[in-house]
């Protein structure tokens, strides 16, 4: 596959490259670890040589790729336990920063959010794991907006990106419950609702607890799933959550 030179305006070859490698990462379909090199961009994308690095450079500064000289360039940066973890941890600090500082007055805030959650009701609909990490960050992204704050904000869109990854793993590993994963989406939509409710009212005291408790819920749907693969492993019972 080769990349069109862009029109003026538009996307460059380097931005293609790097959405669609960031989209692949993201749901998994170029796994952890996996070698990514100058020469997949050069064969796939029908970039040159000083594209090829600039598109790598992006994707190590979002956190997505790593260099690893003794592996013969660079690597998707792995996702293990410890990974699950730290990614967590950086995404509920964003959340609880924005739940202390949104605010819900910005202009458009309501109407936009209801237009995202409506695409996003879609996308849940339709099981399209990426739609849906996309079209979640832009809900979170937008409230960020509201901050004013560009720092902030960079940080928040790098730890969504990354918390894509820890989302589509999810997903993927739910799938043998379907009435489980099913409870789950409702209960997402159900908090953005409320999110949404907060915003209308201009309730910033509910936001500021709706927020970091949303961010929470990744983790509990992840200790769930990883809970019954062990018991899977070892032949246990399930243990009761509650």
């Amino acid at each position: 596959m080769s990349v069109q030179p862009a029109s003026e305006g538009s996307p460059t070859q380097v931005d293609l490259a790097v959405e669609l490698l960031r989209d692949r990462i993201m749901d998994l379909t170029i796994e952890p670890g996996s070698r990514i090199d100058e020469r997949l961009l050069v064969e796939q994308f029908g970039l040159g040589r000083t594209p090829s690095r600039e598109a790598l450079n992006r994707l190590v500064s979002e956190g997505f790729v790593q260099i690893r000289p003794a592996r013969g360039g660079a690597v998707v940066t792995p996702l293990g336990f410890q990974d699950f973890g730290e990614l967590i941890e950086a995404y509920q600090f964003c959340e609880s920063i924005l739940g202390l500082r949104v605010q819900p007055d910005h202009p458009q805030l309501y109407d936009d959010l209801c237009a995202i959650q409506a695409r996003y009701r879609v996308a849940v609909e339709a099981r399209d794991f990426l739609l849906i990490t996309q079209i979640n960050i832009e809900f979170h992204m937008r409230l960020h907006e509201t901050l004013r704050n560009s720092l902030i904000r960079d940080f928040a869109l790098k730890m969504h990106r990354l918390v894509a990854r820890v989302l589509n793993y999810t997903y993927a590993n739910e799938l043998p419950e379907t009435l489980h994963q099913a409870e789950q989406f409702r209960l997402n939509l159900e908090q953005h609702d409320a999110i949404i409710e907060a915003v209308r009212l201009r309730d910033k005291p509910t936001l500021a607890k709706l927020l970091p408790d949303h961010a929470g819920f990744i983790h509990h749907r992840l200790v769930y799933l990883l809970d019954r693969r062990l018991v899977a492993a070892e032949g246990l019972e399930p243990p009761q959550i509650g």
